[in-house]
């Protein structure tokens, strides 16, 4: 199970105007890391996964929109 880059990428720039600090402080990760996610597919893993869960869950959003594979 892995999170849809690209999928991500169009929800923090439909909820938060494609800001990675602000997207990111609403996730709970820092920035640099869901910048090098989200750019280069490096470092990923379970903290990006649970995050994006929690937040799909917070915001009434369906998280398998966000899974692929």
């Amino acid at each position: 199970m892995d999170v849809n880059r690209q999928k991500v990428r169009e929800l923090m720039t439909s909820n938060c105007a494609g800001n990675y600090n602000r997207f990111a402080r609403e996730l709970g990760v820092d920035p640099s890391h869901l910048y090098r996610y989200l750019n280069t597919g490096i470092g990923g893993g379970k903290k990006i996964l649970m995050s994006i869960m929690k937040y799909c869950k917070t915001n009434g959003l369906n998280f398998d929109d966000y899974i692929s594979g």
